[in-house]
């Protein structure tokens, strides 16, 4: 729905609906993330400890790391062996396989399904267009995700595990406000000057739409993120970090979808009102003639 120009977005049900979704994903990476060679060092599901009674956790996360959720301390002993769900057969066992031999081109390609879906949705839900579905917009949308998301995603989150390595509280914390803080409003500046490029409002309509949305994204990111990256920096192997953001992303992008299309020079094209037609010359007078 569209009000004075500006997306409606009922933006607590989109939250509620990415934090369940982000929940389940963050669940079934430690899961599966027990069950590979090389995943396994990066995170390992608590397990219930033997003799424990009241539901005590006992377990590790493979990587060294011996502390419960945030930093809270769970160590424990407990065997290597994977769970249920935790070999890597099967279409999972595929995604882990091609991720570890091609992991930027495999990062690449789930951006571009997230965006591709959540630009799908935002036309269907959010902002249709009288005129019918775009598929130009789409493919500018997941183009982006293939090209600027996938490629910055996978050096930002490695960076940023390699210079913050852990999953303490102090570590989850420093990471949520890097992101949000300095990563969130770059994100922005390329999102919106990557789409003003693709819409030809060239250089000065690309800046002042960097400069009327910028804080509307920045701050719509603040209503998402920082709860569903705290799921991310804690639960989830640096590797799939991108597949549980773009597993969110695809409600979010709804949002980026809209607010990257306000105003599009297409559609203000299409919209404006035809030049009214050229007044008629006034007749020249006649002259009389001379007696």
């Amino acid at each position: 729905e569209i009000e004075g120009g500006t997306p409606k977005i009922p933006i607590m049900k989109v939250v509620a609906v990415l934090l369940v979704l982000g929940l389940a994903l963050g669940s079934d990476a430690l899961i599966f993330g027990r069950g590979g060679s090389r995943m396994r060092r990066s995170i390992r599901s608590p397990r219930i400890g033997k003799g424990s009674t009241g539901g005590g956790f006992s377990g590790s996360n493979g990587g060294g790391n011996r502390n419960g959720p945030l930093g809270a301390d769970a160590a424990g002993e407990g065997d290597d062996k994977p769970s249920g769900g935790g070999d890597k057969g099967g279409v999972w066992g595929a995604y882990l396989k091609v991720l570890e031999s091609d992991p930027l081109p495999t990062k690449a390609a789930t951006s571009f399904l997230g965006f591709l879906i959540g630009d799908i949705l935002a036309q269907k839900f959010v902002n249709p267009s009288e005129s019918g579905y775009d598929v130009i917009r789409t493919l500018r949308l997941a183009s982006f995700g293939a090209l600027i998301h996938g490629p910055t995603g996978h050096w930002f989150y490695g960076l940023l595990d390699t210079k913050i390595p852990g999953t303490g509280l102090k570590q989850v914390s420093a990471k949520v406000a890097i992101d949000q803080l300095l990563w969130n409003p770059i994100f922005g500046v390329m999102f919106f000057g990557y789409m003003g490029t693709l819409e030809g409002r060239g250089i000065g309509g690309t800046v002042q739409k960097i400069k009327d949305d910028l804080m509307t994204q920045v701050t719509g990111s603040w209503t998402v993120w920082p709860l569903a990256h705290a799921i991310n920096f804690r639960f989830v192997p640096t590797e799939q970090r991108l597949l549980y953001i773009n597993t969110i992303q695809v409600g979010y992008n709804m949002f980026l979808s809209a607010i990257a299309n306000k105003g599009a020079p297409v559609e203000e094209a299409k919209s404006a009102p035809a030049p009214a037609p050229a007044p008629a010359p006034a007749p020249e007078p006649v002259a009389k003639a001379e007696d």
